[in-house]
């Protein structure tokens, strides 16, 4: 198809889906009172029923309840003296409990936003938004026991609405974008940025603010050979510039190249690479700078044969496995999947509009945010699925290996982080995060 009339089709598709934005899996869709949730906090049950091997069908998911009914307690003062401290990190335990007298609730679910891993740690972010995003509170960060999923300890943030938390030579660091303005732009000022945690302090300050970078800090990687951050810096909608940040000194340096870096971000560590995708076009001209590029700290290239000026498959998640990148591209009407985006006459393999990669033990992963979702780990040759199960309602963020055999689910519009296997994706465990939607 003539690239040009493509784009008309695209830009048609995108004013569609303006209009049912509201509608989006993004908007938390929890019935739980987060009150109820609480009560039953202290109570030990059951693991959730298994999810539905869906490895069939790539994007038709039959309607299946969530496990979201069924919790284990998170409360950290149960802990042993030995779960309270962390082999790898120095870890002090909160024992302060809240009143139920003297909290209210912000919302059923906090929005379990992203993960990391170091060590035997798992770090978890919380944007902690009200229902209809009218109000949030500053984000939280809680680091759980990576094995048992035990909660180790929280972290209040000074600023809202993380996006991404990592971890670098011992020190941990999380985006944030902070709150929108009434245009839906995010200013450059002191609200917003990258904080960095002082983990034997339990504290976190801003060490990179929105001012210096130019505006939210709206996803964020590291590159663990050179210690520099690479920040996609959302000022308005189209207008998403990739920063680098030594993160040592604070210096940054924008990246020239890159106009729209809201199409993911991803760091090779075999290649020593980093990858972004730029999903630039001017409504108004049509003009596009469409494409994922790698960036080795001195050159930008694009990884596909096709100029970016013509490039249409637009990048929605890049993640790299043995040195290669698989991407996912959406226009908001339709996904595609693509183990070889390189070759712009490869064919992708369709999944629902909304999805995002994930990498754990060497495996890739694939998550439908659909209602209901799924998980499928992807065949890297053909793009298919080895095998795909249902997850239910409730909008996966993220996942990350918690051993061998399992993974740990970030879910965004219920308060929960689930274990689910690695072998077929079926649940294992279930933990509420709801206590983390107090408010006092």
């Amino acid at each position: 198809m003539n690239h040009k009339i493509y784009t008309l089709i695209l830009a048609s598709s995108f004013a569609l889906f303006l209009g049912a934005c509201s509608e989006s899996s993004s908007s938390p869709n929890c019935e739980e009172d987060c009150m109820e949730e609480m009560s039953s906090s202290g109570e030990e049950s059951s693991s959730s029923e298994d999810g539905e091997d869906l490895s069939k069908s790539s994007s038709s998911v039959a309607d299946v309840s969530s496990s979201s009914e069924n919790f284990q307690s998170s409360s950290s003062s149960a802990l042993s003296s030995e779960e309270k401290s962390s082999s790898s990190l120095g870890l002090s335990s909160s024992k302060e409990e809240s009143s139920s007298s003297s909290v209210v609730y912000l919302n059923t679910t906090p929005n379990l936003a992203d993960l990391e891993t170091s060590g035997d740690t798992l770090f978890a972010i919380f944007q902690r938004q009200s229902a209809d995003f009218s109000a949030m509170d500053k984000g939280l960060l809680a680091l759980y026991n990576l094995k048992s999923g035990t909660l180790l300890d929280t972290i209040c943030l000074q600023t809202k609405n993380p996006s991404a938390v990592k971890v670098s030579n011992g020190e941990a660091y999380v985006s944030t974008n902070g709150e929108y303005d009434q245009n839906y732009n995010l200013p450059a000022d002191e609200n917003r940025g990258i904080e960095k945690i002082n983990l034997k302090e339990k504290t976190s300050a801003l060490w990179v603010s929105g001012t210096k970078l130019g505006g939210g800090a709206s996803d964020f990687i590291i590159n663990k050979k050179t210690g520099k951050g690479y920040v996609a810096v959302y000022k308005s909608y189209g207008n998403t510039p990739l920063v680098e940040v030594d993160l040592t000194t604070k210096a940054i340096k924008t990246i020239d190249g890159i106009q729209d870096a809201s199409g993911s971000l991803e760091y090779d560590e075999n290649e020593n690479l980093i990858y972004v995708g730029d999903r630039f076009m001017d409504w108004t001209t049509f003009v596009m700078h469409i494409g994922v590029f790698s960036y080795d700290g001195e050159n930008l290239l694009a990884i596909s044969d096709t100029d970016p000026e013509e490039e249409v498959r637009m990048p929605y998640s890049i993640k790299s496995v043995q040195g290669k990148p698989y991407v996912f591209i959406t226009d908001f009407q339709s996904g595609k999947f693509y183990a070889n985006y390189q070759d712009s006459e490869s064919d992708g393999v369709s999944f629902w509009q909304d999805s995002k990669l994930a990498t754990a033990n060497g495996k890739l992963y694939l998550m439908e945010r659909n209602s209901p979702s799924s998980l499928a780990e992807m065949d890297l040759t053909n793009g298919k699925p080895v095998w795909q199960t249902s997850l239910g309602n409730g909008n996966p963020y993220d996942l990350v290996a918690a051993d061998e055999g399992s993974l740990w689910v970030a879910f965004y519009d219920i308060a929960e982080l689930r274990k689910v296997s690695a072998q077929n994706g079926k649940t294992i465990e279930s933990i509420s995060t709801a206590e983390f939607c107090m408010r006092k």
